[in-house]
């Protein structure tokens, strides 16, 4: 796998309280802007080529790219023209990934000390199936975290998970729903397919509502009703910075300090 897709073409509505002036992609932690820190985990998993999935709304991330070119990486933007979800994102970096196996990699999702891509990958090449990364988020914790589906799975003598089932997400919920249970298993924005999915998420298209959202969520949904879902456990903490209280936490972890949002 040498190719990875990172979605930059969402509204960002979550986060728009702190990043009027800016793409939420480009929010600064530590100095950095997300994108950034997604550019660097994925050359540090082997990754050789990106195409990063923008807005024509957000001329700030080409800009960015192209005036700070990602070492160890080549990069391509291409334009997701409305924000239809994202399985539509993924599906607009088809023709820049062709056949390859493909990463799929979101900004907003942030951790305390490792890159877990890189396992990902392993168990990708290991398993020979799509893998997503799996976060164990604690019920107080659920009003950091971003309306993910719970995940239903069991435990693999190779340390691996199968990803039995993906519950939908709520209509209308903006933070994670853990259940009734202390935490729950979701599914974060780190994965890894054949060329196939692109074929998985054309076919959820074609049973949509005209003006309908493409999500990520259906297609993991019928990878695993399929037996095909594989899951790696992140032991790392976990930030979602996709919404204010998420991107609050991840500054106070890598000592950040105020919001900064001044253009970068």
């Amino acid at each position: 796998m040498t190719t990875a897709v990172i979605p930059c073409g969402g509204r960002g509505t979550r986060i728009a309280p702190l990043a009027r002036a800016i793409p939420k992609e480009l929010l600064p932690v530590a100095g950095k802007p997300l994108l950034q820190w997604t550019l660097e985990e994925a050359a540090a998993a082997g990754i050789e080529r990106v195409v990063v999935v923008t807005s024509p709304t957000k001329p700030a991330i080409a800009e960015f790219l192209a005036a700070r070119p990602p070492d160890r990486l080549t990069a391509a933007v291409v334009v997701q023209p409305e924000p239809r979800g994202l399985g539509d994102a993924i599906t607009c970096a088809r023709t820049a990934v062709g056949a390859d196996h493909v990463a799929v990699m979101l900004p907003d999702n942030l951790f305390r000390a490792t890159y877990p891509m890189r396992h990902v990958l392993d168990a990708h090449r290991r398993t020979g199936r799509p893998v997503v990364l799996l976060a164990e988020i604690d019920a107080r914790d659920a009003a950091t975290k971003g309306p993910t589906g719970r995940a239903r799975c069991r435990l693999r003598g190779d340390g691996l998970y199968d990803v039995l089932a993906v519950a939908s997400k709520r209509p209308g919920a903006d933070r994670f729903d853990p259940g009734s249970g202390r935490s729950a298993l979701t599914p974060i924005g780190r994965m890894a397919f054949d060329g196939s999915v692109f074929d998985l998420f054309e076919s959820e298209r074609r049973g949509l509502a005209p003006g309908a959202e493409l999500d990520d969520v259906p297609v993991l949904q019928a990878l695993a009703r399929s037996d095909r879902l594989i899951g790696v456990r992140l032991a790392d903490e976990f930030f979602d910075a996709g919404v204010p209280e998420g991107y609050r936490a991840a500054l106070a972890a890598h000592g950040g300090g105020d919001v900064d949002l001044r253009p970068l």
